[in-house]
């Protein structure tokens, strides 16, 4: 309570029991010489001073650290009231994200339809994101960009991945490019924020692409098992994997190392290490500086005004060192040698200018505090965190939050002990009991969790988990969880035929690739988990989805899409009229699902919606019940329709088209306005009072052309290609 009361005073809360220790010498390393140097080599490697011009020249400038110890990042912002220049990098000066704003560069984001083509040629937009890519690329590193515009039609995004030495790595990049004059709006490297400690071994393997893959295959456990598949309807037989363990063989020896394992090892080292055992540590960031990473260039970039006052105004802020000292001589804050500093990060009021300084320190729990925990740890890095806010110049203090460990949602449910036999009995009498159909089709059934006791169905010998019966007893024998997922309706495809374990495993060998490549390595540096760079072969899988395993008939790997596609790809497109509108939407990820498009079909309700929020940038499949529910609450959100006028079979006639289209984008107030319309379509006289404004837009704005008499025919019905062509109009307005 006394603490609270000093600190509520606006007083350091040690003050009133001992005079606040003098702040030890300033290093060399002071936070103004550091800005000062990043700064400098930040304006070497962009057009800083360039890019300010188009922000009226003279801007505010701020720079924050993350002082991690292991790998610093630096926070460095130009703004003004035209636009904002932001850049994280490191130490040295290395650009590890930049993002422009221009406040006045249109790139506004309408609620509703506002898709449009990019008025750039995507192959010069590519050439000038490779270029900006290329510019910020450090000694050994490289990248090549392409396309990634799934669902995006008002930026141009490019990404890659980044190259060590030639070889892949765990990093992307992603590069945005503005349509109206290709200037880069946006740089992010996967790596931005990561704390991982510098260096590169080198590019060279002591084994060979051969004894590695051995290696990687003695470490598959697949077994086969019932799998639904995407109709949700029937469930065919295919070889899973038992264990998703991360393993990889490292070059420089050959040998097989399990990452999950070195993993646990170094928690167990952490807590094994004691209260007692474990001093903290400092880390000087003279090692912080990524090998291949461009050099600082001193005097090579001038530094405004505005620049120059912010590094000065860092002068006397004291140093992570000063305020670990600072802070450890405080006898009531409790920061003996059991706790590390992990990280020290700096912001600054730009109205007051006053600096304030976050430390994070950590230590690992006491046998009596893991001892409480039970049967709720699972192997993560249990850590005790006090996270300490004060003023940078002063010392004085400003928050103090110390965060014991909790357990994470996966362990939070485990509240006993594993099932004993007993329990198990008393469970399987249950469930015989009180679902016997069920249960007669049951066998045991393992997923890795030891704190419930799962049964599946099994068909012809073979589990199917999707049924599944899963349930928990209490100590006293009765029932503390049950969980029915079962399906009756599912239809099995025979087991006869099917491939044998070893081929399975040849076959997923195949699925696979593993390139010699750069992977993250976990390692304990200064008692703070942090990770290297080692060179290894690896499983590598596939951006953009995920192994399911391999079909025990046919042998072909199985995978499931996480992320959009790039592009529609249709089989049916040959001499329809709208061809070239319907690919050219596809390219830019608009377009209907399913392989086939049938141009000449006729425009339901459900279709035209699917096609529209494609332009919205989502991708509902109305194949199926749930995702016909999904469509239409999309729809409803984006205001293509009421729920009222929900009628997902009715036909589409072209007033009909063209009033959702436009109703639902920033034409849509305008397109109600009365009298002001001069109709230039034959049979106006056809076209309803109400309707003459998304008439006339739709002529005045090229979207929609009258047939050989002049006639828009507002009541006929529309094809699916008709649709596209007006919505490919619309697009390039």
């Amino acid at each position: 309570l006394a603490l609270s009361v000093l600190t509520a005073a606006g007083m350091p809360a040690y003050a009133a029991a001992q005079p606040a220790p003098a702040a030890p010498a300033a290093a060399a390393d002071t936070l103004d010489t550091r800005l000062a140097a990043v700064t400098q080599a930040v304006k070497s490697a962009l057009p800083v001073d360039a890019l300010l011009q188009q922000l009226d020249g003279e801007a505010e400038f701020n720079g924050d650290v993350n002082d991690n110890a292991l790998s610093p990042r630096w926070d460095l912002s130009w703004s003004s009231h035209a636009g904002e220049i932001s850049v994280t990098a490191g130490e040295d000066g290395k650009v590890y994200s930049y993002h422009l704003r221009i406040s006045d560069s249109g790139n506004r984001r309408f609620w509703g339809l506002d898709a449009a083509f990019p008025k750039a040629d995507p192959k010069q937009a590519l050439a000038a994101a490779q270029s900006f890519a290329d510019r910020l690329m450090g000694a050994g590193e490289s990248v090549q960009l392409g396309s990634s515009n799934a669902g995006q039609t008002d930026t141009l995004v490019f990404t890659g991945n980044l190259l060590f030495n030639g070889l892949p790595s765990p990093v992307d990049i992603r590069v945005q490019v503005r349509p109206d004059d290709l200037a880069v709006t946006q740089y992010i490297r996967d790596d931005s924020y990561s704390s991982i400690l510098p260096g590169l071994p080198p590019a060279e393997s002591a084994t060979t692409a051969a004894a590695a893959s051995g290696l990687l295959r003695s470490t598959l456990d697949l077994k086969p098992y019932y799998v639904l598949n995407e109709d949700g309807k029937t469930a065919s037989l295919r070889y899973v994997r038992q264990s998703e363990k991360n393993y990889i063989v490292t070059a420089a020896d050959g040998r097989l190392v399990d990452l999950d394992k070195v993993y646990a090892d170094l928690v167990s080292s952490y807590a094994e290490s004691g209260l007692s055992k474990s001093g903290y540590r400092t880390t000087s960031n003279e090692s912080t500086a990524d090998a291949g990473a461009p050099a600082s260039s001193a005097g090579g970039a001038q530094l405004s005004e505005s620049e120059l006052k912010t590094i000065d105004g860092l002068k006397d802020v004291h140093t992570r060192e000063q305020l670990d000292q600072t802070l450890r001589a405080v006898p009531a804050l409790g920061l003996d040698h059991n706790w590390t500093l992990e990280r020290v990060s700096y912001s600054q009021d730009r109205t007051t200018g006053e600096i304030s300084a976050q430390l994070r320190y950590a230590r690992p729990p006491t046998d009596a505090e893991r001892k409480a925990l039970k049967d709720s740890y699972q192997g993560e890095l249990l850590q005790i965190q006090k996270t300490i806010r004060m003023n940078a110049r002063t010392n004085a203090l400003q928050s103090i939050y110390t965060a014991n460990y909790y357990p994470s949602p996966r362990a939070s449910a485990v509240q006993n002990d594993p099932q004993s036999p007993e329990q198990t009995q008393a469970a399987e009498a249950f469930l015989a009991a009180q679902l016997p159909a069920q249960w007669r089709e049951c066998k045991p059934y393992s997923a890795g969790d030891d704190n419930h006791l799962m049964y599946a169905q099994n068909v012809n010998g073979y589990l199917f988990p999707s049924n599944r019966l899963t349930i928990r007893m209490d100590a006293d024998g009765t029932v503390e969880s049950l969980l029915v997922n079962w399906d009756d309706s599912i239809t099995f495809a025979g087991a006869d035929g099917i491939l044998s374990a070893n081929a399975a495993a040849d076959a997923c060998m195949n699925a696979f690739e593993m390139p010699l490549s750069y992977v993250e390595y976990p390692v304990l540096e200064n008692q703070i988990l942090t990770r290297k760079y080692v060179l290894a072969y690896a499983f590598r899988y596939s951006d953009g989805r995920s192994f399911q395993g391999i079909d025990a008939k046919t042998g072909e790997p199985v995978w499931k899409n996480y992320s959009e596609p790039n592009q529609y790809e249709y089989t049916d497109l040959a001499g329809a009229f709208g061809r070239t509108q319907i690919e050219a939407l596809a390219a830019y990820g608009v377009g209907l699902p399913g392989g086939r498009f049938q141009p000449s079909a006729t425009l339901d309700q459900k279709t035209m919606l699917a096609l529209l929020l494609s332009a919205c940038g989502t991708a509902p499949d109305p194949s199926t019940e749930e995702g016909l529910d999904e469509l239409y609450t999309m729809a409803y959100n984006e205001n293509l329709l009421k729920a009222a006028g929900r009628a997902p079979d009715a036909s589409v006639t072209r007033i009909e088209f063209l009033r959702t289209l436009l109703g639902a984008s920033i034409y849509s107030d305008a397109a109600k306005v009365k009298g002001i319309y001069t109709c230039p379509f034959t049979d106006r006289d056809a076209i309803a009072q109400s309707d003459l404004g998304y008439a006339s837009l739709a002529s005045g704005l090229g979207i929609a052309r009258g047939d050989d008499k002049g006639r828009l025919n507002p009541d006929s019905t529309m094809t699916r290609q008709e649709a596209a062509v007006m919505l490919y109009n619309f697009m390039m307005r």
